[in-house]
């Protein structure tokens, strides 16, 4: 099986190679901590201060049960969600204060369970299929996220009874089309099914769909 790599192409964008119709969420990860092990960044010099900002940072469903030790009740409380029309959002970051998770010096203290949203982003510049990656990786990995979040606003106690059913209408509309929702790892996930033509679901176009598969298919 060849692997998948980043580097940078003759535009000297971030770009990857070795894509294939069995390739995992996990080796897109593992991918993207190589590369920086092999091309680090001159971060503690840099202004854009990634990591030591105050940014709204997506939650996703795996790292959700890798921080709480597969405990989820221990971690909703501690999330952000914004709710609105036809809007449901889970934060691990609202972008409101520093992350809780850097330690004095700005370091994450859960590298290893980070969410989708911290692993895949770059703050230099990424080729088309690079940003088709990110986009649809992290909106499958939140919508996920929604689904197992619904779960706690069913099982809650506190919950109204005029609430329940439109959140059991909600989390069933969820579940239907996610590829995360029950998955314990990311390598249980295959890219090429967070790629899809539903631009609500996946963030990407149907043209960048077609661009995506033009690439693993040649």
């Amino acid at each position: 099986m060849v692997k998948l790599k980043l580097f940078f192409n003759k535009e000297n964008e971030v770009d990857i190679s070795g894509l294939s119709n069995r390739a995992t969420v996990q080796e897109f990860f593992d991918a993207v901590d190589e590369f920086f092990l092999e091309n680090p960044l001159p971060c503690g010099t840099c202004k854009q201060h990634c990591c030591k900002g105050r940014f709204k940072i997506n939650m996703d469903s795996i790292s959700a049960k890798k921080l709480s030790k597969g405990k989820l009740e221990r971690i909703i409380p501690k999330l952000f969600v914004d709710v609105g029309q036809n809007k449901l959002e889970i934060f691990l970051l609202a972008g409101k204060k520093k992350c809780r998770h850097l330690d004095g010096l700005s370091r994450c203290l859960v590298y290893n369970e980070r969410p989708a949203s911290c692993r895949t982003y770059i703050c230099i510049p990424q080729s088309p299929c690079y940003k088709i990656l990110d986009a649809s990786i992290v909106a499958e990995m939140h919508h996920a996220m929604r689904a197992v979040y619904l779960d706690a606003v069913i099982k809650d106690p506190a919950t109204p009874l005029a609430a329940i059913e439109p959140a059991k209408t909600l989390r069933e509309e969820i579940v239907s089309a996610s590829i995360a929702y029950g998955c314990n790892n990311y390598s249980e996930i295959l890219i090429k099914d967070c790629v899809r033509a539903d631009l609500g679901h996946s963030n990407v176009s149907p043209e960048e769909v077609r661009l995506f598969h033009e690439i693993i298919n040649q």
